[in-house]
């Protein structure tokens, strides 16, 4: 479930209820989790959200699903009375009838900031890692930051995809941070890009762990002993992960799970645009003149440039990168990739005859397919942004954009119109 769907539930609570509201008192138990919210449907949908997400962290764990302490989550709807304070809080609790978490959640004019589900990942780690009591002094560790904000992007992930690009640009720029002050990082110090970029590396990470020998029964037992680890998480890592022991090991491998998810793009076809784009880079050729000077020339000019040193073996050169690129190549572009195949392959043996009518009529279907494939990409677009009954969001954010440009002339400035507004954008 996407907590994002709660968002609307929210809006029209914040509504009708006032700011100065009495702790809500309807509950809704589900399993370890007790749900105190004013609203039925909205205590329902974070009940399952809640032992959904659960359940994805113990099985992260390679845990069965047990529990030993509650977690009670209150959902208020108006603001923390102090400003500088927290929207979200956890915390361990000694109640009289034993040992709780509380998660207090203040959604206020500012719901969109609660990223509840983090903050449930963090008791579930809690209540695993303190399931033998609590400590004697009442003090306790938080979980591993980047174990919360890597298995905070890992549950995302596996809805949205890994996005390569970003880790390609990573490994490309070498901007990967030293493993070292990674996991040194202070998360809450950090603003929301270098923490959106900290919490890719720290999926890279806990997914690293996870595929290790026993990797789910290690990080299991990493953590239980967190507590001892006196915030050391070079040392914690080392002890239960030995093949990772020690800062150089451990970023080898770091770096090299980083490569692999800037490559998982690479068994996925190009699209027409993009196949069209190689394939006119390949339709090009640099050779050298009799003076010493390079020049470009198209393939189709090949009475000019055939007899050049250096011409045939350029073209089988390009005939073989464009047989590479047809495993990749958008399927309505494979027969017009064979064609140009072909009449490289003959000029790399010197057979010219009809070749410049054939590479013309391979030209002409290459744009046809080409604005063939652009007309079925307008509507389909059209389609769903028109007829669907359902959507792909793929659009959202230029419809986003088109509806505030609209709601410009007749928007409204009054405190409740101000909080809808803020609401709509994040939606």
């Amino acid at each position: 479930m996407n907590l994002r769907a709660l968002l609307p539930v929210v809006a029209l609570l914040a509504v009708v209820t006032s700011s100065g509201a009495a702790e809500p008192r309807q509950r809704t138990d589900s399993g370890q989790f007790t749900i105190y919210c004013e609203n039925a449907s909205l205590r329902r949908q974070v009940a399952g959200f809640a032992a959904q997400t659960r359940a994805e962290v113990i099985a992260l764990l390679g845990e069965s699903d047990t529990w030993k302490r509650p977690i009670v989550v209150t959902l208020r709807l108006d603001s923390p009375v102090a400003r500088t304070r927290s929207p979200v809080t956890v915390s361990m609790v000694q109640s009289p009838v034993g040992l709780k978490y509380e998660i207090m959640a203040y959604l206020g004019t500012e719901p969109t900031d609660i990223n509840l589900q983090k903050h449930l990942i963090r008791a579930v780690l809690l209540e695993y890692m303190y399931r033998r009591g609590a400590p004697a002094d009442g003090t306790y560790v938080e979980p591993p930051w980047w174990l919360v904000e890597g298995t905070v992007e890992l549950l995302r992930r596996k809805e949205t995809g890994v996005e390569p690009r970003f880790f390609r640009t990573l490994i490309e720029t070498n901007k990967l941070p030293p493993i070292t002050s990674f996991l040194a990082q202070k998360p809450d110090e950090l603003g929301p890009t270098a923490l959106a970029v900290d919490r890719s590396l720290a999926m890279c990470l806990v997914q690293l762990l996870v595929e290790q020998p026993g990797g789910r029964d290690r990080l299991a037992s990493l953590v239980r002993a967190w507590p001892e680890s006196r915030d050391d998480s070079l040392a914690a890592l080392g002890k239960e992960f030995p093949a990772l022991a020690g800062a150089p090991a451990l970023q080898k491998w770091w770096t090299l799970n980083l490569a692999r998810f800037a490559a998982t793009d690479r068994v996925l076809g190009l699209g027409a645009d993009e196949t069209t784009r190689q394939i006119t880079g390949l339709l090009t050729l640099e050779l050298t003149q009799k003076d010493g000077t390079r020049q470009r020339y198209a393939i189709a000019d090949f009475p000019t440039y055939l007899k050049l040193p250096g011409a045939k073996s350029a073209l089988a050169a390009r005939q073989a990168a464009l047989v590479d690129l047809s495993i990749r190549a958008n399927v309505l572009l494979r027969p017009v990739l064979a064609e140009y195949q072909e009449c490289l392959g003959l000029l790399a043996r010197g057979k010219t005859r009809g070749l410049e009518k054939r590479l013309a009529r391979a030209a002409g279907l290459q744009q046809l397919v080409t604005n063939r494939a652009t007309d079925i990409a307008d509507y389909m677009n059209w389609f769903e942004a028109t007829q669907m009954g359902s959507r792909s969001n793929t659009f959202d954010s230029y419809l986003r954009v088109a509806d505030e440009i609209a709601e410009q002339l007749k928007k409204r400035n009054d405190p409740v119109s101000r909080y809808l507004d803020q609401l709509e954008g994040e939606l």
